[in-house]
């Protein structure tokens, strides 16, 4: 790749000396140091060999369970507030509206300290006291951007993430449209044409899908990430990024010769990382963490599926009167208007069988207007399935569709690698909230 197209977009850094504490958090989602530093030495990614050289601390969880526990809408959650899974009960995505806890950056406004958070994983707004900006996850459909001019970038990521297997052409035109809006000042051009250069370079490399459209959604991440630190310069600056986890899941290959996709996203991360680590002031501590990584099961059976229309495949089902939340993968939220329709949709979900013997969902009622769902299973399902619930009969693959062969599955440990900040060498999740509040409350 042509190193030239990972400049800083912006020139110039703030002159002067700040003598309040800056902490720079990248929330590298789920990513497994060791595979990183293998391929950073393989494929020279020397940023990646930079901040995997920083000094490391351990991080681990008390729930073991994937899917119930041991998933990264969780973990960070747990981080965020100071709170393990036990006390804070966050248990799905999508589930801000639910998160009473104060966030860490709620607490250091707290001390009179600024902050800037760009997609935080299942994580409120709350109090915009002290707030430079806040860009929610794309599947945080109860949240809106800050300030709000913002929620025009977030719209068409929000749409592609949850609709991208059954695209509505009216709808991703609109979200399209607000996109173009957002860059229509020239102040963005520069920064627009970087990102389309790389962009373009990308996708004739791996051609247009949404692999290649998740790794170049969290470089324009970057971008926009280090405009706004470098206009507000918060004292709390996070920035989470989730390709890596998202192409480990999927592309994991045991061997020094990473799938093209794969290969891209390392190459990215790398380009990230040096604007991330270039754009740092003098004095200002920086933490890598990935909340929780993942161990390679290339080969061992486990099938993800995902609904085509999440709208229609519950429809299909006979649920009725219910709006469908997609999630990121094979779970969803129905919200309904009426608390009787809910009762009936959580019990019609629960009786769905697949003709192979299989229970299809595990339903959870979260509150009067709200049932999740997932798929019970991980198994190779066959082509001629069908799901039955109640009276109403659907072959699987009309509603579903096979995304891949699972490779990459969550462990309870973690990482974080730090540089300017002490941390102890081991320490949950939870506590990480205690730490970084000792770091701006020491000042």
């Amino acid at each position: 790749m042509n190193k030239q197209l990972f400049t800083p977009p912006l020139l110039g850094q703030s002159a002067g000396k700040d003598l309040k504490p800056r902490l720079l958090l990248v929330e590298l989602n789920e990513f497994d140091p060791e595979y990183l530093s293998r391929m950073a030495t393989c494929l020279n990614l020397r940023f990646i060999q930079t901040a995997l050289g920083y000094k490391r601390s351990k991080t681990s969880t008390d729930d073991l369970i994937e899917h119930h526990g041991l998933d990264p809408w969780v973990q960070w959650v747990g981080i965020h507030t100071g709170k393990p899974t036990a006390e804070h009960g966050i248990r799905r995505l999508g589930a801000t509206a639910l998160q009473t806890s104060p966030q860490i950056w709620h607490a250091i406004a707290g001390l009179g300290y600024t902050w800037g958070a760009w997609g935080v994983m299942n994580a409120p707004l709350g109090s915009v006291e002290e707030c430079c900006f806040f860009m929610p996850d794309p599947w945080s459909f109860d949240e809106v951007a800050f300030p709000k001019y913002l929620n025009d970038l977030l719209a068409l990521p929000r749409y592609a993430a949850r609709n991208y297997l059954d695209i509505d052409r009216k709808q991703a035109l609109l979200a399209t449209l607000r996109l173009a809006r957002f860059f229509a000042p020239p102040s963005h051009w520069p920064l627009l044409f970087r990102f389309t250069l790389l962009a373009t370079k990308s996708l004739l490399s791996t051609g247009v899908n949404i692999h290649t459209f998740t790794s170049l959604l969290d470089y324009l991440s970057v971008l926009y990430f280090i405009r706004l630190r470098r206009k507000y310069r918060p004292n709390l600056s996070i920035i989470f990024l989730n390709h890596i986890a998202h192409l480990q899941h999927q592309f994991w290959t045991q061997g020094d010769d990473p799938h093209p996709e794969l290969k891209l996203g390392l190459e990215l991360c790398n380009a990230m990382l040096s604007l991330l680590l270039v754009d740092r002031e003098p004095q200002e501590s920086l933490v890598l963490m990935n909340g929780l990584k993942q161990k390679n099961v290339a080969g061992q059976g486990f099938y993800v599926y995902r609904q085509r229309n999440p709208q229609q495949a519950i429809e299909a089902l006979g649920v009725r009167g219910g709006r469908v939340e997609q999630n990121m993968t094979h779970d969803a939220t129905i919200i309904f208007e009426d608390a009787a329709e809910c009762r009936k949709a959580a019990r019609l979900l629960q009786e769905c069988r697949l003709s192979d013997g299989h229970k299809t969902f595990f339903v959870e009622q979260q509150e009067s207007d709200r049932v999740f769902y997932q798929l019970a299973f991980e198994h190779n399902v066959a082509f001629d399935t069908t799901i039955t619930c109640g009276s109403y009969s659907q072959p699987f693959y009309d509603v579903f569709q096979l995304i891949c062969e699972r490779t990459g599955a969550h462990v309870p440990e973690g990482d974080m690698f730090c540089d300017g900040i002490d941390l102890p060498t081991e320490l949950k999740n939870h506590e990480i909230y205690e730490e970084v509040l000792k770091h701006f409350a020491a000042h």
